[in-house]
């Protein structure tokens, strides 16, 4: 692996200046680490054959490997090797480039109609041809609103139809009801599921797209029974679909060969794959093994157990591995457009005032944490938007550590310690309730260490806290149903422009969305709508950064800092190259010289 001959820090601000409204001036003092950063090396295939496994670490199991309904990480990075998408992001430019379509589609000059020419060698994995007739059917699923693609559908909410032009089975035109900015990246960035085997009984050709925009308007009341929709949703949410190879079909490199719960997912190479020029697919198979204890995945990785760690503490990645090459591996370092946050279930009468949520803020201590949780691997954050980006707000100040300011908000939102016992309470409903919850976490022993941090630190203010662990399924469950307090989570941004629509809308609150915080602010969801619909791109920054006002004002999260990406791999692999965006690794393009390979099929 190729590094970057000048050593840089991670943390790429030294001193960040913060300022706490009535106080002065004071900074974060992060140390400094001597880190170098991962460069992305040339392109190895000289010379490049066919064989061996990869073998990668996950946390947790996937939820399901349909992509239309899982909004998982670990789900949607396996997804990204069986299905197809008609565009797809170039991993080094970011710039959309053509997938299934063989060009980038012709755009109306309204930007309301967006005809795809599709390429007419394109196959599935079982061999049957993949045409317009399986994008129109994709988008059927997407929009039908019993199917648990909410996270999904905010994007495509305004899509009016979408039909063969002429009758061509190649080509897909798209017509919109109003212009959204992001269209080309939604139209273009699904994962195109196969009708035939999703729909051999042509079930959704029983209702247009007529139908299902007034499905979506009336989803809620119920105003009209919609028997053929909640049919199919109900097949296409199922665990069935979503797990047996026999529905898993894709068109991408490789295809599911086998799953076995809380243990590994295992993909085999597609031999029916229409892209092997540009896109290879060098290894036999691709393995997902579940382990959920990174000690044990430390150990694993230095036996030679696993090839692949995609999530390392920060402690194994500076002290446990300060000399990889003694284990055969190799350690690599990328700053991504990634997050993490403390998210507040404003269904929850502690957390609904805002000057609550402000002084839950001024209560991280993010200078101690980065520095002795952290290793100084991340950098502090003060909103949704990438720290780099050119659409953050700068005018937003980093929210100090400041304990008096906490309880000064605190006591102004009417809590206070009235019976001495240490537990600040308030008289809710007509009823003494003392300020006492509980975090949430995914068994993440990393992020369990900093709300152990956030637990202790809020005794001062009293506040009592407690943790509470749930696997990764049943944590996700919790948030879908807004059943919880709090809980710490990540956000991994796309490249693309970016869109707080799926995130802090208040419509997206409601069956299994994104906003599982019930966040509900009128002004928000205001300039989101116009920001979407709005094609000046100065107007549109100009929205974004009022927007970014009053989120920060708020608090719906508290921001806490953008963690490097850390990875650790076995030396055998060549072409071995980490990306920013949308995953760090394409174990595809990975291969092993005929001598050094390990797995045989």
């Amino acid at each position: 692996m190729k590094i970057s001959l000048y050593k840089i820090s991670i943390v790429f601000l030294i001193s960040l200046i913060l300022v706490s409204c009535g106080r002065k001036k004071r900074t974060i003092e992060l140390i400094e680490r001597e880190t170098a950063e991962t460069e992305l090396i040339p392109i190895d295939t000289n010379g490049a054959v066919k064989g061996d496994w990869v073998i990668q670490q996950e946390m947790s199991d996937a939820e399901k490997l349909n992509p239309i309904v899982s909004n998982d990480a670990t789900a949607s990075e396996i997804a990204n090797y069986i299905y197809d998408t008609l565009l797809e992001d170039d991993r080094v430019t970011y710039e959309l480039i053509p997938g299934v379509a063989s060009e980038l589609p012709v755009v109306s000059d309204d930007l309301l109609t967006y005809t795809f020419n599709l390429r007419k060698d394109v196959k599935f994995s079982d061999g049957k041809p993949l045409t317009g007739k399986d994008v129109i059917f994709t988008v059927k699923v997407i929009k039908n609103p019993f199917t648990d693609a909410q996270a999904l559908r905010n994007y495509f909410s305004d899509v009016a139809d979408v039909s063969l032009v002429n009758g061509d089975p190649y080509i897909v035109q798209f017509k919109m009801s109003k212009p959204y900015f992001r269209a080309l990246y939604s139209l273009g960035g699904f994962e195109i599921l196969p009708k035939h085997i999703l729909d051999p009984e042509n079930l959704t050709d029983k209702f247009d797209f007529a139908k299902l925009n007034l499905a979506e308007e009336t989803f809620a009341n119920a105003q009209e029974d919609f028997g053929d929709l909640r049919k199919h949703a109900d097949f296409m949410n199922s665990q069935e679909v979503a797990r047996d190879p026999k529905y898993v079909i894709g068109s991408g490199p490789y295809k599911l060969e086998e799953w076995i719960t809380g243990q590994r997912v295992v993909l085999s190479r597609n031999e029916n794959y229409w892209n092997k020029k540009s896109e290879p697919a060098y290894p036999d198979k691709l393995v997902f093994k579940t382990i959920q204890d990174q000690t044990s995945a430390i150990t694993a990785a230095k036996n030679g157990e696993i090839d692949i760690m995609n999530v390392v503490r920060n402690i194994d990645f500076v002290e446990n591995l300060k000399n990889p090459e003694q284990f055969n591996l190799e350690k690599a370092i990328v700053a991504r457009p990634v997050y993490l946050y403390i998210a507040w279930n404003a269904k929850r009468p502690f957390f609904a005032d805002r000057k609550v949520r402000m002084a839950l803020s001024h209560c991280v201590d993010r200078e101690t944490i980065i520095n002795r949780i952290l290793y100084g691997l991340a950098v502090p954050i003060q909103s949704h938007i990438y720290y780099k980006s050119e659409l953050l707000n700068t005018d937003l100040e980093y929210i100090p550590y400041d304990l008096d300011k906490a309880k000064q908000l605190l006591n102004e939102a009417g809590w206070s310690d009235t019976d001495g016992d240490g537990v600040i309470d308030k008289i809710i409903d007509g009823k003494k309730v003392d300020f006492s919850f509980t975090f949430m976490n995914n068994q993440n022993p990393e992020r369990g260490s900093v709300l152990l941090v956030l637990v202790n630190t809020l005794k001062y203010v009293g506040i009592k806290a407690n943790i509470q662990d749930f696997e990764w399924s049943v944590f996700l469950d919790k948030q879908d149903r807004h059943e919880y307090d709090a809980c710490i989570g990540g956000w991994v941004l796309s490249a693309s422009p970016p869109d707080p629509f799926q995130i802090f809308h208040s419509s997206q609150s409601r069956d299994g969305g994104s906003n599982y915080i019930s966040y509900d602010n009128p002004e928000s969801d205001r300039l989101i709508e116009e920001y979407r619909i709005t094609a000046d791109e100065n107007k549109r920054r100009e929205l974004l950064m009022r927007w970014q006002r009053v989120i920060y004002d708020d608090q719906p999260y508290t921001f806490l800092w953008s963690p490097a990406g850390k990875y650790v791999y076995q030396k055998r692999f060549r072409n071995a190259r980490w990306y920013a965006y949308p995953y760090p690794n394409k174990s595809n393009e990975w291969w092993v010289p005929t001598a050094d390979q390990k797995y045989k099929n």
